[in-house]
Formats: structure tokens, C-alpha cells, sequence
């Protein structure tokens, strides 16, 4: 739906440190929490940056009667312009202008925006963007993209209070406190592309960053969305930790996997067998996994998959048709549930409560 017209004249216009188990294969550390460069680097002031580069473009354009020549030159800036969804038209007194339509607000159509649910509209923004991902198009369709990234803070603040209903150590944080930015770091990629085709949302026990084992929401167009949650990229303490854990007391961690509601969650298709349900384990997490084993540990150790692994995490699909049902909240409540006893068992084998035994 179009919105206002823009002309274009020829006239000139918290520092916490819980304390991570000591393990015998790690030495012990000091947690500090810090803001990420990353989201230092993508300042909320890039639109309006971006916004005073197009008003100093367009008050260089030339004036009228300088010169004869200004009027081809005119002409010719017209016709690029015009590729980009620019028009000529005549005012009422015979006078040529330049306009375009902006974007304004998607039409809602037969389904209203609710706070729990996740809008189709949204869904049709993340596929434009994937399209257009350049800065100048997301500058121009700042309408619509508040309008997505509103729904989808309205349906984030909806689930946070079932996340932390279902895991009470997770804290009731503001929606801003943890969900993340769609500008992309670009310091360390070859990716020319400034923004993330996606929404995304972690909760942990120290919000979005931190230490602690994470829940981790992803809406994204395509069938790619889903949720999951766990540790991905671990440090080397983390996976002292949980390799630890893994080679004295294996059974503990195959009692998580084996739950009945977590198993029928994220392993639908795998039979009720330990030795499956721990490969099916594996191969979900299976990225960045060592190809040999990891040092202090025997080739031929029985849980020598499990112990090669460098992300512990489970994750399980969600449909564009699911994620944008009336139904979507109560899916995603479901899989949390399912996670939780997942997430608990991380977070007590690396970052236990000091009052723990």
C-alpha cells in the first residue's frame, strides 16, 4: 500500500561473575560480561545517517536557468532515477517533478495483528529483504520494517513470560535486552550483505549473552525457522566441563535425551534405543565436531562421539504454516517444554548454583 509521495524538484532544497564448576581438566576463570563489539558497531543511527547522505544528494542537484545543457543533463538523471521507481509528472500549472511512491504499511487482509502470532506480513518483509538486502532499500522501506519488527517484538514478549513460567531461573527481561539486531557484523565476512534475512531472540539466565546455556528462537521465510537451545561454539571450560561430566557419569546426560516428551520433540523418527537417540545427539550437533579425539581421552573411550563434539545444542524445525498459525505460540510452549529438563542439565553441569551440592 502506498503511502506519502516524496518529490524530487530541479530547485535546491550488568557486570556479574557467577563462578563456572571447577573442572579437573580446566583451570578455573573469571566470568566478565561485556557488550559485544558487534553491537556497538551497528549503531540505531545508521537510518538516520543514511537519511542525511540523501538530503545532501539531492540538495547538489542542479538549478533551474544556470544553463541549456542543465536540462539534458536533467533528462538524463531522470531516466536512472526512473529505474529505481522514480516518475515525471506535471503539475496543475505545467510544471515537471519528479515523484515516487513510499512504502507505507502492509494491509493486515482477513487476519489481524495479534501479540501472540506472527503475522504473514512478516514473513513477506524477511523475503523482500532477502531480496533487496542492500541499505538504501531498507531505508526506504523503514514503514514496513517497523511494522514487522514491531509483530515480531509483540510475539517475543508474549513467549518470554512462558519461557520463564516454564524455567524460573530464566529472568523476566525487557524484549530489547534479548533479542537481536538484524545488522550484521560486518568486520569479519567476506558477505557483502548488511542485514540478517531473519528475527532472533535467545533467553538465558544472564539474558542474551552470558555464560549460561541458551533458548534460542528463529523466524525466518523459507521453512528455515525454528527453535532450539543449548550451547553452540563452546569455550574450552564449557567443554571441560560437560566432557567431564560426559566420562564419569555418562548416564546422567543419556537420561536427558531419553525423556519421552524431549525424544518424540526433536527425535520424532529414531527408536527408543539409547545408542540411536545419542548417534541422532551427534549428528544434530555435529558442527565444528573434532575429527579425532580430543586430548586426555582414549580413541576408544564408548562415548568418544559425544566427547568430540564442540556444540551441544537440539533444535527442531518450524513451518512457515505453523509459525504463523493461530497455533504457533502453543507449538513453540511445546518444544520449550520439551528442551527445558535439556537446558537445566547444562546449566548445573557447568554453571551450578553455589548453593548446589
Amino acid at each position: 500500500m502506498a503511502g506519502t509521495k516524496r518529490k524530487a524538484t530541479t530547485e535546491a532544497p550488568p557486570t556479574s561473575s557467577p563462578s563456572r564448576r571447577q573442572s579437573a581438566r580446566a583451570k578455573k576463570i573469571q566470568v566478565v560480561y561485556a557488550e559485544s563489539d558487534a553491537e556497538e558497531a551497528d549503531s540505531d543511527d545508521e537510518f538516520n545517517e543514511a537519511a542525511k547522505s540523501e538530503s545532501e544528494a539531492e540538495a547538489d542537484e542542479p538549478e533551474e536557468g544556470e544553463d541549456e545543457d542543465e536540462d539534458s543533463e536533467a533528462e538524463m538523471k531522470a531516466k536512472k532515477i526512473n529505474l529505481k521507481g522514480w516518475k515525471k509528472t506535471t503539475t496543475s500549472n505545467g510544471r515537471e517533478q519528479m515523484v515516487i511512491d513510499i512504502p507505507g504499511k502492509k494491509d493486515a487482509g482477513d487476519t489481524p495483528y495479534e501479540d501472540g502470532r506472527i503475522h504473514k506480513n512478516t514473513l513477506e518483509f524477511l523475503r523482500e529483504l532477502k531480496r533487496n538486502n542492500k541499505r538504501e532499500w531498507l531505508k526506504f522501506h523503514d514503514v514496513p520494517f517497523r511494522q514487522a519488527e514491531k509483530d515480531f517484538q509483540s510475539f517475543v514478549g508474549e513467549l518470554s513470560t512462558i519461557v520463564c513460567k516454564i524455567d524460573p531461573t530464566i529472568p523476566d527481561l525487557a524484549v530489547k535486552d534479548i533479542i537481536y539486531r538484524i545488522h550484521r557484523d560486518m568486520r569479519f565476512t567476506s558477505d557483502p550483505t548488511p542485514y540478517k534475512p531473519y528475527f532472533s531472540v535467545s533467553w538465558s539466565r544472564t539474558g542474551r549473552k552470558g555464560p549460561y546455556a541458551h533458548y534460542y528462537l528463529h523466524i525466518q521465510p523459507g521453512e528455515e525457522s525454528f527453535f532450539g537451545g543449548g550451547y553452540f561454539g563452546c569455550d574450552s571450560e564449557t567443554l571441560a566441563c560437560l566432557r567431564e561430566d560426559i566420562d564419569t557419569q555418562p548416564h546422567q546426560f543419556k537420561s536427558i535425551l531419553m525423556g519421552d516428551k524431549l525424544r518424540k520433540t526433536f527425535f520424532p523418527n529414531v527408536k527408543a534405543d539409547e545408542g540411536k537417540v545419542v548417534s541422532a545427539f551427534c549428528v544434530m550437533s555435529k558442527t565444528n565436531a573434532l575429527k579425532k579425539k580430543p586430548k586426555g581421552f582414549d580413541a576408544d573411550h564408548q562415548d568418544i562421539e559425544l566427547l568430540k563434539l564442540r556444540n551441544f545444542i537440539l533444535t527442531k524445525k518450524i513451518s512457515d504454516k505453523d509459525i504463523t498459525s493461530k497455533g504457533g505460540l502453543d507449538i513453540i510452549t511445546d518444544i520449550v517444554e520439551a528442551i527445558e529438563p535439556f537446558i537445566t542439565y547444562l546449566n548445573n553441569t557447568v554453571m551450578p548454583d553455589p548453593d548446589s551440592d
